[in-house]
């Protein structure tokens, strides 16, 4: 998309009003299936990762998809930013709160004017946990001090991960340094991404750009020093084979709303089709082959009472393709069971019976995430036979709808919590 570019008298360019030109930003936004970042205005959070699902010109809303929901006290009418690319250049805009569509959908106006931005010149692409690639690095002080934690973000300009562990390199002395120690402009001479996809090492040099502390974890971003052309073309295979599967992952949920508004429902358990009939590719209402053999790959442990629910629910999970399931009576024998294998974090998911009308002790299920070390990322969903138990406000735990005919978004859900 082109927008023209006009500058002020001091060098700075003036914010972009006319209403078509930014109607036209969203609708690009929209058509490309675009991700970016929006975030409260003025406060110091992480921002969250959203795209736009639905466009309505004439009444001026956008439906933005995010992948972990607000909070629930997030008051209507509470000013926003956005934060995106258009053509070579990038923008912020200031959107409005309006309110909850459904579970991590929402409201917000169309901006009224479009800022430009120079904060960075790549699109950042986001990282879980789960998917285990992680971050090494090595600044050039004395002593000096070696960083290690997950990857948060990657774009061609640089990445931003999670501190885990500092150490310093003379004794190997671990160290909880606070955000001073990260100062702006620290050189970083050794710089590593293990596990990347399609990249299993990626070496480079950088500088700390920022830090910032979310719920008492310290977060660094970092930029990229004097890449070479092989290390830019390795960094942007990773991003376009990132680029291709959350486009893939967009439209196949686009894909799944659409099928379910044509059909009025979705198809009742009873007359699922078989694992075979899935993967046919005549077949327009099943999920493709990758995603079938993504569930077959993940590991459930179920949590809950012996009976004919469980019963009835090992069924439907088997059924939909999980085939990797085991079950346990109560949560500590669950987590005993996930104790033993710690190094498959990235296809576990834990399925707790949640007691009726109530929600079962959070702050235990924390407490034992924590004690499972690598598998403190370890999502969790609450169940409750033929009810959903209510909402809670952290991302990984998270209320299921009892699988049946009465509850159609169960499945896609439960594959979104498995991160599939």
């Amino acid at each position: 998309m082109s927008i023209g570019r006009s500058s002020g008298g001091d060098g700075a360019e003036p914010p972009i009003e006319d209403p078509s030109q930014i109607r036209r930003a969203m609708a690009v936004l929209h058509r490309e299936e675009t991700e970016f970042p929006i975030k409260v205005e003025g406060a110091q959070t992480l921002p969250y990762t959203s795209h736009i699902q639905h466009l309505d010109l004439e009444t001026g809303i956008l439906q933005l998809k995010l992948i972990r929901p607000l909070p629930h006290e997030m008051a209507m009418g509470a000013p926003f930013e956005m934060l995106f690319a258009a053509g070579d250049q990038r923008f912020e805009a200031p959107i409005t709160f309006l309110g909850r569509e459904s579970y991590l959908l929402y409201r917000f106006s169309i901006p009224v004017r479009m800022i430009h931005s120079d904060r960075r010149q790549g699109k950042r692409y986001p990282f879980r946990p789960r998917e285990k690639a992680y971050v090494l690095a090595q600044d050039g002080g004395l002593p000096g001090h070696g960083l290690a934690g997950p990857l948060v973000n990657l774009s061609l300009g640089g990445l931003a991960f999670r501190v885990d562990r500092v150490m310093r390199l003379d004794d190997h002395m671990r160290i909880s340094p606070g955000l001073g120690f990260f100062d702006k402009g620290k050189v970083l001479t050794m710089l590593k991404i293990r596990d990347l996809p399609k990249l299993p090492l990626f070496e480079a040099r950088g500088t700390l750009a920022n830090a910032c502390e979310r719920d008492g974890e310290i977060i660094l971003g970092v930029k990229f020093a004097d890449l070479g052309e092989s290390e830019l073309r390795q960094i942007q295979l990773v991003l376009d084979a990132r680029d291709q599967m959350q486009r893939s992952s967009t439209t196949a949920s686009i894909t799944t709303a659409v099928v379910k508004e044509a059909k009025g429902k979705s198809l009742p358990l009873s007359v699922t089709p078989s694992p075979a009939q899935r993967v046919n590719p005549s077949g327009s209402l099943t999920p493709d082959a990758l995603t079938l053999l993504a569930r077959r790959c993940t590991g459930l442990v179920l949590a809950m009472t012996p009976g004919p629910d469980r019963t009835s629910l090992q069924a439907s999970l088997a059924s939909a393709g999980y085939l990797r399931l085991e079950s346990t009576d109560t949560l500590e024998q669950a987590l005993d069971r996930l104790r033993v294998d710690q190094g498959n974090t990235a296809s576990r998911l834990l399925l707790l019976e949640s007691p009726p009308g109530a929600l079962p002790q959070l702050s235990d299920i924390r407490t034992f995430q924590r004690e499972l070390g690598e598998l403190r990322e370890l999502s969790v969903a609450l169940i409750q036979a033929h009810g959903r138990p209510p909402e809670t406000e952290d991302p990984l735990i998270r209320p299921l709808p009892w699988p049946g005919e009465d509850s159609p978004s169960w499945l896609p859900l439960l594959d979104e919590l498995a991160g599939l």
